[in-house]
């Protein structure tokens, strides 16, 4: 809901997704989720210690501490993490907040003793971070534990469903093309796009109780079947799988990665998750 400033033109409303930084209410209000399971929790779950050697990779011995005492220890690693999530790269920052969405839920010792009342505060779930992101028109979402540039509740729970919802070969090709289109150091599309037309395949075999058909001739058969599957839909998705496996297709070890970008291998995962989902809910 707009303020009244905003409302009056007073001060600036935000009108563009935020995809290469942060802004300052941005990394305040992630910050205050994190807070109160950090003060609350962190210490007894060892948070602090892991994102130090996990994360960052460093030294044990290396960690923000002050004099060996145990408060100003914990004081310390309160300071310094606020300052990567408020102040720091915002990079850094999503990297945190990847980690903790993984991490605290990990260490399930302390989310049970948080559940039993033992501790005020549980650590957030990725849907709290989510529902941040999605009012400060972050073009992120945490799926499946990882932050992928996606900018729509439905494409999110499109690919969630697509992999939480699907027998284990489906569930693995989705979760790998998540995996290869979030990889923010080396993300490799291509394989993404393979992974994502994969998991629809699989999808039709399954259906099908047969490994051996081609995507192709795995619709006909479904068709066949009469699973409804409209001419224009099925020979879409023929002519994508065409793509990815012609001479110059994404199978092929010739195939140059750099035509393949971000735009077009998120395209194939969501649009491939949404099918997967429809043969679901029409299958035999």
């Amino acid at each position: 809901m707009l303020t009244f400033s905003q409302r009056m033109g007073l001060v600036d409303v935000r009108k563009t997704i935020q995809t290469d930084d942060l802004d300052q209410a941005t990394r305040n209000a992630l910050w205050n989720l994190i807070a109160p399971f950090f003060r609350e929790c962190a210490g007894y779950c060892s948070i602090y210690v892991d994102i130090w050697s996990e994360l960052y990779n460093e030294t044990s011995d290396t960690r923000p501490i002050a004099a060996g005492r145990y408060d100003e220890d914990e004081r310390h690693f309160y300071a310094f993490y606020k300052n990567k999530i408020v102040k720091g790269a915002w990079n850094e920052c999503m990297d945190l907040i990847e980690f903790l969405s993984q991490m605290c839920f990990r260490d399930k010792w302390c989310v049970e003793l948080c559940k039993r009342g033992f501790y005020d505060k549980v650590p957030p779930a990725p849907e709290a971070y989510n529902n941040v992101f999605e009012k400060f028109m972050v073009g992120y979402r945490i799926v499946n534990g990882l932050i992928v540039q996606i900018t729509t509740s439905e494409e999110k729970e499109s690919i969630e469903k697509a992999i939480t919802k699907s027998s284990s070969a489906v569930a693995e090709q989705m979760s790998k093309a998540l995996r290869f289109l979030s990889d923010r150091k080396k993300p490799d599309y291509s394989k993404s796009v393979d992974c994502s037309i994969s998991a629809v395949e699989s999808q039709c075999r399954i259906l099908l109780n047969d490994p051996n058909p081609t995507l192709g001739k795995a619709l006909k058969l479904l068709e066949d079947k009469g699973v409804p599957l409209h001419g224009s839909l099925k020979d879409g998705f023929v002519k994508l799988y065409g793509f990815t496996s012609n001479a110059d297709g994404i199978r092929h070890a010739g195939v140059n990665p750099s035509n393949v970008d971000f735009d077009l291998a998120k395209f194939m995962l969501v649009s491939c998750s949404a099918f997967v989902n429809y043969l679901q809910s029409k299958g035999m």
